[in-house]
């Protein structure tokens, strides 16, 4: 997959935004409250629409008062709209979404074309699929606030209905798990990263590339291994450094390496399937020179099937990332706008990526 354009329009601060040809790592840099965070929002929220429905998505979002764009008119406020192009196996995909009367009775509007050839259309209850000779195939009383994509087989679905925002909540990820805990998903602040270790631990290749990379992220650190207690059967984080015969657990650990250790989790347990991981601000707590490496673990796994954005404000990070991969948030007149680094900048002038970015010299996207 290569996600060629998106576009989005009404959600909190972000009236009208488009971008295009997204690596599949991406960094997007801005001051607190420029909309950096109310992007990654609005890609959870699409996700929330088509694997829930517009109703539960909004409920989930604190409803429509949480959600609208507050800059726009009444009429346009009431309507959240997005468009996706993107290259998906070897086919130009085109998904058209829009959300009407959200302040009341959600009801949907979609439009999926492929290879510029329409598959899919969709307004209110009525559904229709076209197939290769143009023949139709209607669904009537399809539920008006529901997504078509879940009925359509299309892998755009599975693409679209796994977005995650992660952010990670170090305090919590160090309590140890209970045995109910849920081993599916890492939660999204990362409070069940003890059993989502253990099930990673069983892959040989995945526990080396643990260890490995927290090694490399924590001069010192040996081992990194989860442990089931026998008397009330929770999952805890054990850790050992050069030196120590003893291990030791999480709640003594520094909460930049838990930090390091749930995005490394997110990472490593979700890069193989289809979807989106977005993490906000990965440098926390972290040395700059444990950032190149944490960098390079997220830029290595991230693909055309499952793209890696993340947030930031330090200079650590933006100094380690490409030109391509960075995006620059601002807040303008109340309203986000987002902007890809000039692609000839850099070189033209020789300074490197987070110089000419504290600078200035990009016209915002700026840490204060």
């Amino acid at each position: 997959m290569n996600i060629k354009q998106i576009k989005i329009s009404g959600f909190k601060s972000i009236a009208d935004i488009e971008l295009n040809e997204l690596a599949p790592y991406s960094v997007f840099a801005g001051a607190n409250g420029s909309g950096k965070s109310n992007f990654f929002d609005a890609l959870q929220f699409i996700s929330a629409v088509i694997s829930l429905g517009a109703t539960k998505a909004l409920r989930k979002f604190n409803g429509y008062e949480q959600v609208h764009c507050f800059k726009s008119r009444k009429s346009k406020a009431r309507t959240f709209s997005a468009s996706f192009d993107l290259v998906l196996d070897d086919k130009l995909i085109q998904y058209q979404l829009k959300i009407h009367e959200m302040d009341k009775d959600p009801k949907l509007e979609e439009r999926l074309s492929l290879d510029n050839i329409v598959f899919m259309s969709r307004k209110k209850e009525e559904v229709i699929f076209y197939d290769v000779n143009d023949e139709e195939q209607k669904f009537s009383g399809f539920p008006s606030d529901k997504s078509a994509l879940m009925i359509s087989a299309h892998p755009l679905y599975e693409l679209l209905s796994n977005i995650v925002v992660y952010r990670f909540d170090p305090i919590g990820a160090k309590e140890p798990d209970s045995s109910s805990t849920d081993q599916g998903e890492l939660e999204q602040h990362g409070r069940n990263v003890a059993t989502m270790l253990a099930g990673l631990e069983k892959d040989d290749v995945i526990r080396e590339q643990i260890i490995e990379w927290m090694e490399l992220l924590v001069p010192g650190l040996e081992k990194v291994a989860t442990e089931r207690q026998k008397l009330d059967a929770r999952t805890v984080i054990k850790f050992k450094e050069e030196g120590t015969k003893a291990n030791f657990p999480a709640n003594l650990i520094s909460d930049g390496t838990i930090y390091a250790l749930c995005i490394m989790t997110a990472v490593l347990s979700r890069s193989k399937g289809l979807g989106m991981t977005l993490i906000e601000e990965p440098e926390r707590g972290i040395h700059p020179k444990a950032i190149t490496e944490l960098v390079n673990l997220m830029r290595d796994n991230a693909n055309s099937e499952h793209p890696i954005f993340v947030t930031t404000h330090n200079e650590s990070l933006i100094r380690v990332s490409k030109p391509n991969e960075l995006w620059l948030v601002n807040k303008r007149d109340g309203k986000t706008e987002i902007e890809n680094t000039p692609k000839n900048f850099i070189a033209k002038n020789g300074l490197k990526l987070d110089e000419a970015w504290l600078m200035n010299m990009f016209d915002g996207g700026l840490p204060w």
